[in-house]
């Protein structure tokens, strides 16, 4: 869940994207695009031209037209000329984290971080996947990683659930309990 500072602003923006996007059945090109100009929008000297005052509207849809152009249709520009014009392109990160949100809710798609003390076997990932995929009701893309302070087992991480079977977790339960 995205918890930038222009969330409320961007939700609207984010909403009209994203209906248009699955209307037209291209929600791929609206993610690649708006993660393109989020970036770009990071991006410091980016950032100094949109706070300037001196900067018109047309220049910085000039730019973002220019150094988007390969990944921009007409409804796209339009879209980032209305930004420009009402002084939003600043939202860009959250309405690009937001439509990612929204796009994985609509494909029913999870992200699942899995981290264990060693390297999981692709075989154990499949099983894993399996399981996830049947309890969380989605389907599951697996992010693993290695921690070895965890000492053994693993934590997983999907959204707001934590299910924590690391030795250390079930060590540190085992000493709040005495």
């Amino acid at each position: 869940m995205t918890s930038g500072k222009f969330t409320t602003i961007a939700r609207p923006y984010t909403s009209a994207a994203f209906e248009f996007a699955v209307e037209k059945n291209d929600l791929s090109a609206w993610e690649r695009m708006l993660d393109t100009a989020a970036a770009i929008t990071a991006n410091t000297d980016v950032g100094r031209i949109l706070a300037s005052p001196s900067v018109s509207t047309d220049s910085v849809n000039e730019l973002y037209a220019h150094v988007l152009a390969k990944y921009l249709d007409e409804p796209m520009k339009n879209f980032l000329h209305l930004l420009a014009e009402n002084h939003r392109l600043e939202v860009l990160p959250d309405i690009a984290a937001l439509f990612k949100e929204a796009r994985a809710a609509h494909e029913k798609v999870i992200s699942v971080e899995v981290t264990s003390s060693d390297e999981l076997s692709d075989e154990y990932q499949q099983k894993l996947i399996k399981a996830l995929t049947k309890r969380l009701q989605r389907k599951v893309e697996l992010e693993c990683k290695t921690d070895p302070t965890i000492l053994g087992g693993a934590i997983v991480r999907a959204g707001d659930l934590v299910i924590d079977g690391s030795v250390r977790g079930k060590l540190t339960r085992l000493l709040d309990s005495l």
